[in-house]
């Protein structure tokens, strides 16, 4: 009879242990649940050690209304092929526009260089009502927003300026139609004087 009682006496604990043991973190919510993050835009995109980067971002919900962050913090993950920097729970600062809020970080030299992309962490957002997301980690590119971009050139000799091709881009056309026209002007002087000939 004693072992009978130890022995229930033994599940009795066992039984009421089983509901004091901490539970692991909560799951992020499925699809319609959830949050969605549905634009990461980074700017600059090349930047030196030492630099800062300042990150948009726009939280919503699966029908697309602006999210309300609470706690107005969100993980964010650095990853390139050198190397990866995770910072938990930064503080984001809202815009003014509802969902929108920036993130600004300082790049050191801990950072991984070369092409770097900047990703919101899956399940770092969360409102005063218990929704969480984003369900899987996020950046421009897998964003519904075709003009973000989150890809980053990081590194010592990354440069500044606007690139070859952005140069030629917004100065080529002006200058084609300069070039042409003193063309024309020289082709106009040209036939003028062999007329007075």
């Amino acid at each position: 009879m004693t072992v009978i009682k130890a022995i229930g006496t033994m599940l009795v604990l066992v039984f009421l242990l089983g509901f004091n043991v901490p539970s692991g973190p909560a799951q992020c919510p499925a699809y319609q649940t959830n949050l969605a993050v549905d634009l990461v835009n980074s700017i600059p995109i090349h930047v030196v050690l030492g630099g800062t980067v300042v990150t948009r971002i726009h939280v919503v919900y699966p029908d697309g209304t602006p999210a309300t962050l609470s706690p107005e913090t969100v993980s964010f993950v650095w990853a390139g092929s050198a190397g990866t920097k995770r910072f938990d729970n930064t503080p984001v600062v809202p815009t003014g526009d509802p969902g929108f809020y920036t993130y600004t970080q300082t790049i050191t030299d801990d950072f991984p260089t070369g092409s770097v992309t900047l990703s919101v962490v899956s399940c770092s957002c969360s409102d005063a009502s218990g929704n969480y997301g984003p369900t899987s980690n996020t950046d421009s590119d897998v964003t519904i927003t075709p003009a973000d971009l989150s890809i980053l050139q990081i590194g010592p000799g990354a440069p500044t300026g606007p690139t070859q091709a952005q140069l030629i881009a917004t100065y080529g056309v002006p200058i084609l139609v300069a070039i042409l026209l003193i063309i024309a002007l020289l082709l106009l002087v040209l036939r003028g004087r062999k007329k007075k000939t």
